[in-house]
């Protein structure tokens, strides 16, 4: 089964009407194609590449060098970019290789009925590296949010394991006084004003998960978003103790 899509948009950049001719000929015989062409780069100029899947680029223009407008398509686009060249040009058009060409064809009756394959083959290689690169972006997203909520809920148990641990030993203070109400009045707001606490971090926990914070992009923000949190809930913690402190 071929991954390539139908009715790829091939753009051929190629002076020699008859060479073009020849290409547009073996790939729309091949493969369900819409070829453009572009016989210099002022006509190069005027093409939408973020509208085209491939290009076919001839080394020699008359108004410009492959490499040149191979720096400008890179610019604007990542989509495969194959050169065609005479002989002559071969060992320079190998080293385009480094500067983001995808592939190569030199220029000879033999080599064209391979134009087809090669275009096929670049484009997949294409779709391939566009889905890992998708899968590898995920998967960093994940990440994140992983250690994100990792943090989150480190910080809200800390609260919570001081609330119950204040509630446990004021509990056990009360059962040392069971006579004295005035005591265990006290000890049994101090329980309420914890247990407010308590609640207030769970809620936060919702919140936070209800309204996506958790969609954390990357690590850079992560102290930020830990600072905001308890930042907020410190906030409250004061206004508990606030309340209760007005009660007594």
């Amino acid at each position: 089964m071929e991954d390539y899509k139908q009715n790829l948009r091939i753009l051929i950049i190629e002076d020699d009407d008859d060479h073009a001719f020849l290409e547009s000929d073996i790939l729309q015989d091949e493969l369900e194609c819409t070829i453009t062409v572009a016989a210099s780069k002022s006509e190069f100029d005027t093409i939408d590449l973020t509208r085209q899947d491939v290009v076919l680029l001839d080394f020699n223009l008359p108004d410009s060098t492959g490499d040149q407008l191979l720096r400008i398509i890179r610019e604007q686009t990542d989509i495969p970019v194959i050169i065609i060249t005479a002989q002559k040009d071969l060992k320079i058009a190998i080293e385009t290789l480094k500067d983001g060409a995808n592939d190569f064809l030199e220029k000879s009756p033999n080599n064209i009925k391979f134009l087809p394959s090669i275009v096929k083959k670049a484009y997949n290689l294409y779709l391939k590296s566009k889905k890992a690169q998708e899968q590898e972006r995920e998967k960093e997203e994940l990440d994140t949010k992983v250690e994100t909520l990792r943090q989150v809920l480190t910080t809200l148990s800390h609260y919570i394991n001081n609330s119950t641990t204040t509630i446990s030993g004021y509990a056990q203070l009360a059962l040392q006084f069971p006579n004295d109400l005035a005591k265990i009045e006290k000890f049994a707001n101090i329980s309420i004003k914890e247990t407010k606490k308590i609640t207030f971090v769970l809620k936060e926990l919702e919140r936070f998960v209800t309204t996506m914070e958790i969609q954390t992009t990357n690590y850079v923000d992560i102290p930020n978003a830990m600072f905001n949190i308890e930042e907020n809930i410190q906030s409250k913690m004061r206004e508990i103790e606030n309340e209760s402190g007005n009660r007594s």
